[in-house]
């Protein structure tokens, strides 16, 4: 047996045809029966039933068993490549969401300027995304580390997360906008607001929804960004209003600030994240301390 065997495997499952996955792979159509006999041979079942014509493929209670683990086994394999690849490089690829980044700039910046002392810049590459995506690109191999927001103890298996900040959510809304006057909201006040938010690549549309479906009304949205500075523009407009993060800062003085009285709100959890079975090299260690010192000792 051989490792392309799951692969090949994987991808005859999704596409039901031998041809198609050898033209995929650039390899002779026998190549891909011969992987299928590998595996049968080596798991002793059948796993595959032809039809009349190569097209007519059904895949047994065996074969339906096994691309169960075929497609965790790729992802690992192509985790372990990257793995290793990222050890002889000693590349360390940071994840940051926008907002937290804004927020806790300095923080970033010293671990920065540290990790330049000890090893070099040009060995830090900085991939921004929302936390939704970032949650995914950790897991795929793709970040080393991340900081990730999460709402609540919202805790992915794959990942161990390290908290350093917790933050209550509120509405971000223009001097402008009579609502200002107001010392706290209900989110249900909200009904007849037009929200400008982050997009789905960020946990605060999770935390809307959840507002939302606890309000029992349907937001209006006047659009979505993945720009803060650009969402804030819109807030100081009073273009909409926003739900965020209180570690958020308003970036002009006619931003007000308003509490919610909801009960049994959501909370905004920031951590330093990475997969539970890579192992952290010098410098992503040095990085989390830093990060994670830093952040207890100066909020």
């Amino acid at each position: 047996m051989k490792t392309e065997d799951f692969t090949y495997f994987n991808e005859l499952y999704t596409k039901k045809s031998f041809t198609k996955v050898a033209q995929t792979f650039g390899v002779s159509q026998p190549s891909i029966s011969t992987a299928l006999k590998r595996l049968e041979t080596y798991f002793k079942s059948k796993l595959v039933i032809r039809g009349n014509s190569q097209t007519e493929l059904k895949f047994t209670p065996a074969g339906e068993q096994l691309y169960k683990h075929t497609s965790s086994i790729t992802t690992e394999l192509d985790n372990a490549l990257h793995e290793l690849n990222h050890l002889k490089s000693h590349i360390t690829t940071i994840g940051l969401p926008p907002m937290l980044k804004s927020a806790y700039f300095a923080k970033i910046a010293v671990a920065s300027k540290e990790f330049d002392k000890r090893f070099n810049i040009k060995n830090m590459h900085i991939y921004e995304a929302g936390s939704n995506v970032l949650k995914k690109s950790l897991i795929d191999g793709e970040v080393d580390i991340a900081l990730l927001g999460s709402l609540n103890s919202d805790v992915t298996d794959e990942l161990l997360q390290e908290p350093f900040v917790q933050a209550n959510f509120k509405i971000y809304v223009s001097n402008k906008n009579p609502l200002s006057k107001r010392k706290s909201l209900s989110f249900a006040d909200l009904k007849s607001e037009h929200f400008v938010a982050l997009d789905s690549s960020f946990i605060h549309n999770q935390a809307i929804a959840y507002f939302a479906n606890a309000g029992n009304i349907r937001p209006k949205f006047f659009m979505k960004t993945s720009d803060i500075n650009f969402l804030m523009n819109m807030v100081s407009e009073n273009l909409g209003i926003a739900l965020l993060a209180d570690i958020v800062k308003p970036t002009t003085a006619d931003i007000v600030t308003l509490p919610l009285t909801n009960e049994n709100q959501p909370t905004f959890i920031g951590s330093i994240a990475f997969r539970k079975n890579h192992i952290l090299t010098s410098e992503e260690k040095m990085l989390i301390t830093i990060l994670s010192q830093y952040s207890r000792t100066k909020e």
